[in-house]
């Protein structure tokens, strides 16, 4: 940790172990409940998700599956289940960088330790739409956390995530977000130290729901 309070966080592979770990946090720290709760971390991420046991194939429905049929449930019990369900997918997001400001569009400007960011993106590489995001914003005010919104530039395309890949498996709502980052993909990536207490405190709120 560095910074003047020591407020930022610097460190390899925080995109995107940091949303692992908070993800881990808040479903060990969550309460019991009679939904069936899921944390899905998935390999090969930035290397191409179409291993047996990456996002693109059908190893998170096949358990889902198993979960259902096992509580003795039918094909249609599974497709209830998955149409009441709702998807947090969490990866890191681009803070607002004091070097390179002409990289984000003019309307947003995601800062570190401003809270968790929702994902926006016109041609759907997130799969955040006007629902989601007020489900994530909700779920943001009951936790007490402050929550931000990120807009690519319109003519610099970004990146995209497992919420897409995820949902050509199984169609369920869903929201894209993650923390502000700097440098994302270097050896000495940079966070929040508060935006990762908050971002915990929002899982653990979802679980509890």
């Amino acid at each position: 940790m560095f910074g003047a309070n020591e407020e930022f966080i610097s460190s390899g592979k925080l995109d995107d172990l940091a949303m692992a770990h908070a993800g881990l946090k808040a479903f060990v720290a969550s309460e019991k409940c009679r939904k069936t709760k899921i944390l899905a971390i998935f390999d090969n991420e930035e290397v191409g998700s179409g291993t047996k046991q990456g996002a693109g194939s059908p190893i998170l429905r096949t358990i889902v599956e198993r979960i259902v049929f096992g509580l003795g449930g039918k094909p249609e019990d599974l497709y209830r289940a998955i149409h009441n369900s709702f998807m947090i997918s969490a990866d890191m997001a681009h803070a607002l960088h004091p070097n390179y400001v002409e990289k984000h569009d003019p309307t947003n400007h995601p800062v570190i330790n401003g809270g968790p960011v929702i994902k926006i993106n016109a041609n759907q590489k997130y799969i955040t739409d006007g629902d989601s995001a007020a489900v994530f914003k909700t779920i943001c005010k009951m936790a007490g956390v402050p929550c931000q919104e990120f807009v690519n530039h319109s003519d610099m395309p970004g990146g995209s995530t497992l919420g897409n890949i995820l949902l050509s498996q199984m169609e369920m709502r869903g929201v894209d977000i993650g923390n502000p980052m700097w440098a994302m993909h270097s050896v000495r990536e940079t966070g929040g130290v508060l935006d990762h207490a908050y971002v915990i405190k929002a899982f653990t709120t979802f679980y509890n729901i």
